[in-house]
């Protein structure tokens, strides 16, 4: 049986793609100001643990401007992958019905670095792909041979020139390196050290790059010793970058997903009615799925609804604000 689809499914991405339409005119795009007034009332309901560039990992800002950046280039999996996986323009993240992915996302409307980049005015080159892990010889049994290795590669052959003060290289990685790692074997210490040394590269020439934010949310509500070994392990490295003169961001979803699922704040708070998926089965198909999805934590199973992608834009650039040193 085909459901019925509330008005609502398509008002958000409508608005993205004219607001798209806007920034292509010449339009300026201001900065968001308040995530409840068009969230469909899903809004923050936690703030970030800021803390020092030093010791044990914490969230902090040390010397990204959000305002001075111009482009965003950005790595992962499916949290990240907007459905074009070569750094080119993006399709409209509409859903068609039955297809349940808004453009090629995981999602039903735009990801969080598309709502970033939205605020900003910034231009977004995606080569973040679903599956995606930092090193595929790590864990040769992933769903996909895909990893963030590949993904610079790919950016490095295209020869981009892009001005190293205005640009932002978000990494975003974890969550399938983590799954991996409970069936494949304890490889995130050598997979931590890959995605720094990822960073690494594009921070040598020729790419000289200046800006970098990562995320992570490894465990989605779990959290266990080998994955904060993990994001300690990424810490240290960007202690390291900033020393030698790179800005360096960190934002934990960690925070977002334990208030979520966890009785301190409860999902309650954030706006959701759910914290399943609206879309059921293996998340490819709209058949069956909820009447409501705006209230749902997640859009397909374990993938974030388009606004909960937007309580994560929010929560970055409450990071980027409030943890700066």
């Amino acid at each position: 049986m085909v459901c019925a689809w509330p008005a609502a499914l398509f008002l958000g991405p409508l608005l993205s793609l004219l607001s798209l339409l806007r920034g292509v005119v010449g339009v300026a795009i201001l900065p968001r100001q308040d995530s409840s007034s068009d969230n469909d009332g899903i809004h923050l309901a936690v703030s970030p643990v800021c803390g020092a560039l030093s010791g044990n990992v914490s969230e902090v800002n040390a010397g990204i401007d959000l305002s001075s950046i111009k482009t965003i280039v950005s790595f992962g999996d499916s949290y990240t992958d907007g459905g074009r996986h070569d750094g080119g323009p993006l399709a409209p993240a509409v859903i068609i019905p039955p297809n349940a992915q808004a453009g090629g996302r995981s999602t039903n409307g735009l990801v969080w670095n598309e709502n970033i980049a939205n605020d900003i005015g910034a231009t977004l080159k995606d080569y973040a792909i679903s599956s995606a892990v930092t090193n595929i010889t790590l864990w040769p049994n992933n769903p996909k041979p895909v990893d963030f290795i590949q993904q610079v590669d790919l950016f490095l052959s295209q020869n981009n020139t892009l001005d190293s003060e205005s640009t932002l290289y978000t990494v975003f990685f974890g969550i399938n390196d983590w799954e991996d790692s409970l069936t494949l074997g304890d490889y995130l210490p050598q997979a931590a050290q890959d995605l720094l040394g990822q960073m690494k590269i594009l921070a040598s020439a020729p790419t000289n790059a200046k800006n970098f934010l990562v995320t992570d949310v490894y465990g989605r509500g779990t959290e266990t010793t080998d994955g904060q070994a993990w994001l300690q392990s990424i810490f240290d490295g960007l202690i390291e970058f900033h020393s030698q003169g790179i800005n360096v961001a960190f934002a934990n979803y960690a925070r977002i997903w334990d208030g979520v699922l966890g009785s301190d704040s409860g999902y309650e708070a954030f706006g959701y009615t759910n914290t399943s998926a609206c879309v059921i089965g293996n998340g490819t198909l709209t058949y069956g799925s909820c009447a409501q999805p705006q209230t749902y934590f997640y859009w397909i199973p374990g993938h974030p609804s388009k606004e909960t992608h937007r309580i994560m834009a929010d929560y970055v650039e409450l990071v980027l604000k409030d943890c700066a040193v």
